[in-house]
């Protein structure tokens, strides 16, 4: 059954959405270039003092913070908050003084749906988020351009041994050998996943009989591995080339 989709994620899922370090994302928000906010319940708030107007309703749900508070919290790791941005020119919402004091920590700090999708679509944030591929740690579920599939205990054992290779120096698996380590009782993965046509879009082949994972499935830390030591392969064959025309 698909699960509703989530309102907002914590700054670790969106670095690792974008491939980022979570400092990244936080040097983002200081720069005014993201907001970050923090989830509020039945909080009683009044106009800022460059606005006038009628009483602001109590607050529920994701609140945008204000970048002093944000430098308070990245450099102390905490603070307390009496303030919210309030969208509008020189305003902000001021929390009621007769509500307690507000705590706001490093790990407290969200971005809301809204926001990740602003960015992306204002930046080209990051082709992560344009193939939406994530999967459960075992594999059992996987989600692919926004579509959810399904695995059985050996495809998802195929998929975690595939994943397992993937974040090493051989990446490359033998196909029998992966059916055998899985206890599957055919001698192809193409019988295995014969019901799941959606597995060519997530294990590459040879055309040997090996395989290897995505590698949009892998940690953004080793998809940076992966990219930089291709790189530095073109970058030695060049080299090479350009010294034997001398």
């Amino acid at each position: 059954m698909p699960l509703p989709r989530k309102r907002w994620f914590r700054i670790a899922e969106i670095a690792e959405r974008w491939a980022l370090p979570v400092s990244d994302i936080e040097d983002y928000a200081l720069d005014e270039m993201l907001a970050l906010s923090v989830f509020v319940v039945d909080l009683p708030t009044r106009v800022g003092r460059w606005v006038t107007g009628s009483e602001v309703p109590i607050l529920n749900g994701p609140q945008p913070l204000l970048r002093s508070t944000l430098l308070e919290v990245f450099r102390d790791g905490q603070t307390e908050v009496r303030a919210f941005h309030g969208g509008l020119a020189n305003a902000d919402l001021q929390i009621a003084s007769t509500a307690p004091a507000m705590i706001v920590r490093r790990d407290d700090l969200i971005v809301t749906r809204e926001e990740r999708d602003r960015f992306e679509a204002e930046h080209g944030a990051g082709e992560p988020a344009m193939s939406d591929i994530w999967h459960s740690d075992d594999f059992t579920r996987v989600r692919l351009a926004r579509e959810w599939h399904s695995f059985g205990p050996k495809q998802a054992e195929v998929l975690r041994l595939l994943k397992i290779a993937g974040e090493s120096d051989n990446p490359w698996r033998n196909g029998k050998r992966l059916l055998h380590e899985a206890d599957a009782a055919t001698m192809r993965l193409i019988d295995l996943f014969k019901r799941k046509p959606v597995w060519r879009q997530l294990v590459q082949a040879d055309g040997k009989g090996c395989y290897r994972l995505n590698t949009k499935l892998l940690t953004p830390e080793r998809r940076r591995i992966r990219l930089f030591r291709r790189s530095g392969r073109a970058r030695a064959t060049a080299h090479g080339a350009a010294a034997g025309s001398r």
